[in-house]
């Protein structure tokens, strides 16, 4: 319109947007503890299962954990293993230490594997569709009782999370999670900032309920 002369001036040229704040959702420590704890009979459950637990020890995403095979768990000259593998979604390299965890899960997969050892198998090789898998997960979610409705982003906000937490530095988080771009890691920054706030507050509040 502005353009065609019909108006002088774009109405909204002076208009600032406050950007909206990203939510995330992730699990604290005892939940995780509490899938850690849980067995389960029915075979998809306890895989998906197995596979949110193994993204919340990798900061893998689905995408990447349905096409992970045994070839791309690596071992350094330290004997330490580590999976390398390009991210599906940004084709970014992501390296990742295993964690104990991790590798005790790994330890089942191959155990289940139908042919050992062999490199290009896929580590979670599945018989159902993803949708099928996320209403496992949230079966799994109820049965050790956890609040908040269980989903794989989830798995993966919680390995950021922690990570941060824990004092990773962000910059390796990044690299671990395949990120293109540093601002993607910087979410979950904020994230242990606002916990660090809100728990000083707790603190201040008890402080002042026992003070004389």
């Amino acid at each position: 319109a502005v353009d065609l002369k019909v108006i002088r001036c774009h109405p909204f040229e002076d208009v600032t947007y406050e950007k909206e704040e990203r939510k995330i959702r992730f699990l604290q420590k005892s939940d995780v503890a509490k899938l850690m704890a849980l067995r389960i009979n029915d075979r998809e459950a306890e895989q998906a299962r197995q596979m949110f637990l193994f993204s919340c020890f990798t900061g893998l995403a689905i995408a990447d954990m349905e096409r992970l095979k045994f070839s791309h768990i690596q071992t350094a000259a330290d004997g330490r293993r580590y999976i390398r593998k390009e991210r599906q979604k940004t084709k970014v390299e992501s390296v990742v230490p295993l964690h104990p965890i991790a590798e005790e899960i790994l330890s089942r997969c191959l155990e289940d594997q139908t042919v050992k050892g062999k490199g290009d198998a896929l580590v979670f090789p599945r018989g159902c569709g993803r949708s099928v898998m996320n209403s496992k997960l949230s079966t799994v979610g109820l049965a050790c009782g956890v609040r908040q409705r269980l989903s794989f982003h989830m798995a993966r906000h919680t390995f950021g999370t922690l990570s941060l937490s824990a004092g990773i530095p962000i910059e390796s988080i990044a690299k671990m999670m395949g990120h293109a771009s540093i601002s993607s890691t910087q979410i979950y920054a904020q994230v242990t900032d606002k916990k660090i706030s809100e728990d000083m507050d707790k603190l201040i509040r008890k402080q002042q309920a026992t003070s004389v």
